[in-house]
């Protein structure tokens, strides 16, 4: 039998100098034994800066302090994949650490809001989690899923999803700063404007987009992964400088560089300017690139952007960011 410490009958200023010498699990446990520890536990001011909670066949929950963490999982009560069976949320459950596949249980009874609700309190958490949502997750409801998180910062979906689902996590989680979704889920390709066109900071789409999609973009920031041809991105630009586009500031996308042989036309017709060794060397240390490759470019209102481009093997990978 391990030999047991008098820890709560220190002095206080005792206490709190033992607790600050615990990592994330050790103060997480001690902070469910009472309502007293969760208030001590509270009080150490301890600030996570970021909270990820990634949702499949189980749910894990992690908390970011630092450089350390720690990760719970819920409802990992199933062996086969196959058999999933439907979970009630707002029912109490356990926890698991995940590092360690320890259980552990709360004095009262929590259910999974409750455990959330717990962790940004202890943690001191403000802000709307992260959230990511992939396959296996049919056997949670959405709607439940969505009145025990509440509003996020960032939504993340998978490829793998249903469209039907998909739609329904739009439906609910309808207002995140930022949005990656694996596809469009619409049953019309123009839909995926309806998402486009809404006021996120950033947007991800890894599937085919045509010109009207991007020039409905409404965001700061998008990322495009499918390739498109040098046509594409040569009207975008052009529409850019005539107007298009006023909240963008930075867009990542992909060039088809397989027709390059019959030449490079993704700037024809457009006026660029060649840019210094400085004002390339700012660009890479302001947004953390490594391309060196660059032209100026400048919109009708006198707005300037720069085009970076670096090509591997077939694909030419652009970066365009508009300088306010």
């Amino acid at each position: 039998m391990e030999p047991t410490f008098p820890l709560f009958r220190l002095p206080e200023n005792a206490i709190i100098h033992v607790l600050h010498n615990m990592d994330l699990n050790q103060l997480l446990i001690i902070s469910l034994i009472s309502s007293k520890t969760k208030q001590i536990v509270t009080s150490l001011g301890i600030e996570a800066r970021y909270v990820g909670i990634n949702i499949y066949r189980c749910i894990w929950v992690t908390v970011y302090v630092g450089e350390n963490h720690l990760t719970l999982t819920f409802y990992n009560d199933s062996n086969n994949l196959n058999e999933l069976s439907p979970v009630d949320i707002t029912l109490p459950v356990s926890a698991h650490l995940k590092d360690q596949g320890i259980r552990i249980l709360s004095s009262t009874a929590f259910n999974f809001s409750n455990w959330l609700n717990h962790i940004k309190t202890v943690f001191c958490w403000i802000k709307p989690p992260n959230v990511s949502i992939s396959q296996g997750c049919e056997r949670f409801e959405v709607q439940s899923l969505k009145n025990a998180i509440g509003n996020v910062y960032s939504l993340s979906m998978s490829n793998q999803l249903t469209n039907i689902l998909s739609r329904e996590v739009l439906k609910y989680f309808k207002t995140p700063k930022k949005l990656t979704i694996g596809k469009n889920p619409f049953e019309e390709t123009c839909e995926i404007q309806k998402l486009f066109v809404q006021n996120f900071r950033t947007i991800a789409f890894h599937e085919v987009y045509s010109l009207d999609d991007m020039l409905s973009l409404n965001c700061k920031k998008a990322h495009f992964t499918h390739l498109i041809s040098q046509k594409q991105f040569n009207q975008f630009v052009k529409h850019w400088i005539r107007g298009s586009n006023l909240r963008l500031q930075y867009m990542t996308l992909s060039i088809d560089a397989t027709d390059f042989a019959n030449g490079k036309v993704y700037l024809n017709g457009i006026e660029t300017m060649k840019m210094r060794k400085i004002e390339k060397k700012e660009i890479r240390r302001t947004h953390r690139i490594l391309i060196r490759k660059m032209i100026r470019i400048r919109r009708k209102d006198g707005t300037p952007a720069v085009i970076g481009t670096v090509k591997r093997e077939n694909i030419l990978y652009v970066h365009f960011i508009v300088l306010y």
